[in-house]
């Protein structure tokens, strides 16, 4: 999703298959003839898909080509992180050519996606050279498609950047989910439940669903807060979202940070279009919960101390209240998937670990859209696949999902040209990538909130950490 849009909510709420590769319809906007060949921006359309071009007259060589967010409101192509001009200025001053194409607005890498990249590469080498390094990098939904793109298509690149990715695969991340969906159905408002599966009218539905979970949030009684808590932690959603402000510690703040982002942020993912969509695209619903044991993922998960502490408060019942809840979970009426959906999902947007490229992370440490534990789970992948080697991690202490800034961007890109160009991977420890991040100016060190208004120039934030490993993920 993109981070950048009308914070509608958040704070008042608080403070309350390949496509083919095709060369038809290149439009070119601007271009200029320099000593290497084509330059400029350039702009056009590939299969109907629209892309973006940017060549730097003295252009070094090097292709990054961006992968876009999820995002349904926007329809044009990026070629670099659309929140941080100084990041694509930066680039192209220092001789770096970028790429984008626009690919569908689905919730997972779909095979389109990676046809469409694959064509503009084609495209670029045909109209304007072929690069001598070629580095795929994208955040979001584009952070999963170039950590796919990195197992599946890894002889077209030489190095990947996936930023604030789903890596632990689309499959776990509908299934952890569902069982947030399923806990406030069977908790919060057991006598009104919503459609949290085979879903129609999703705007309806989620409108529903919201309603409800306003009212709860609302409600001053404890016991019900500490379900919207536990619904959260079941889903591994954290309880940070203020991306200028430290982690909270007062009870009432964790809770109505994490249920901030079950309202605000992936609602259309519970509830709405987001999986509506999924399951029509898919031909039916790809997440289940059969099988799940609540104890068991409880306790498991980054925010069982929240749980605790929420079900401890007066008035929420305690240990035998918790007790009594897991209960019910365990013994409701679960979600069976479809077969041809789950399978489906897993040959078309699947992350396996089998990395082909040197490919360096990068995620927030509080995001509530793709939880962190996704990258502990992709290292075990990479691990169990024998290609750790090609795998370095990098985590940045900051609340909300892909809220880096413009200097932990480049420390990042430098950190995996590095490793592309020499061979082998420098430091990419904390103090070594604060250290570079630490050399660009205060322009490149800008951070906003969902919560303050203004933007604040923030220290670097890396951080050396170890998640404990996403609660749906492959094991």
């Amino acid at each position: 999703m993109r981070k950048k849009r009308a914070a509608t909510g958040l704070a008042a709420a608080l403070a309350l298959t390949a496509a083919g590769v095709g060369t038809g319809g290149a439009a070119e906007a601007r271009t200029a003839t320099g000593t290497t060949g084509t330059t400029g921006a350039l702009t056009g359309t590939l299969n109907g898909a629209p892309y973006v071009v940017d060549v730097p007259p003295q252009w070094n060589g090097t292709l990054l080509l961006w992968n876009h967010a999820f995002d349904p409101g926007v329809s044009t192509a990026q070629d670099a992180d659309p929140d941080h001009a100084e990041v694509k200025a930066w680039l192209l001053a220092h001789g770096y050519a970028l790429a984008g194409i626009h690919y569908a607005n689905v919730a997972y890498p779909t095979p389109e996606a990676v046809g469409a990249d694959l064509a503009l590469l084609t495209w670029f080498r045909a109209h304007v050279g072929r690069p001598t390094t070629t580095l795929v990098w994208g955040r979001s939904l584009g952070g999963q498609l170039t950590a796919q793109l990195a197992e599946r298509a890894a002889p077209a690149f030489d190095g990947a950047l996936p930023m604030c990715g789903e890596t632990a695969g689309p499959t776990a991340n509908f299934n952890a989910l569902l069982d947030a969906a399923y806990t406030l159905n069977t908790l919060v408002w057991p006598t009104t439940p919503v459609q949290i599966a085979h879903i129609g009218e999703p705007d309806a539905n989620q409108a529903k669903a919201i309603g409800q979970l306003m009212t709860a949030w609302q409600a001053p009684d404890p016991r019900t807060r500490a379900r919207l808590a536990l619904a959260g932690a079941l889903a591994d959603i954290p309880d940070w979202a203020d991306s200028l402000a430290p982690e909270p510690t007062a009870l009432g703040d964790r809770v109505d940070n994490l249920v901030a982002y079950l309202a605000y942020e992936v609602p259309g993912f519970l509830w709405g279009s987001g999986r509506a969509d999924t399951e029509a695209r898919l031909g039916g619903n790809p997440s289940w919960n059969i099988g799940v044991d609540y104890r068991t993922q409880l306790a498991s998960s980054a925010t069982r101390d929240l749980v605790a502490q929420a079900y401890a408060a007066d008035g929420a019942g305690g240990q035998a209240a918790l007790d009594a809840d897991l209960t019910a979970l365990n013994g409701g009426p679960r979600v069976a998937p479809d077969a041809g959906a789950v399978a489906a999902l897993a040959v078309q947007g699947s992350i396996t670990g089998r990395i082909g490229v040197p490919t360096l992370t990068l995620h927030d440490t509080g995001d509530g859209i793709a939880p962190v534990g996704n990258e502990r789970s992709y290292a075990d992948a990479a691990a169990r696949t024998g290609r750790s080697g090609l795998l370095r991690q990098a985590f940045v202490a900051r609340a909300n999902h892909c809220f880096f800034t413009g200097a932990e961007e480049l420390a990042a890109l430098q950190a995996l040209i590095a490793r592309v160009g020499t061979g082998q991977w420098p430091d990419t420890g904390a103090a070594a990538l604060n250290t570079a991040a630490g050399a660009f100016g205060p322009d490149y060190r800008q951070m906003w909130s969902y919560f303050q208004e203004g933007t604040a120039t923030v220290p670097s934030a890396f951080v050396d950490t170890r998640p404990a490993p996403f609660l749906r993920g492959p094991r």
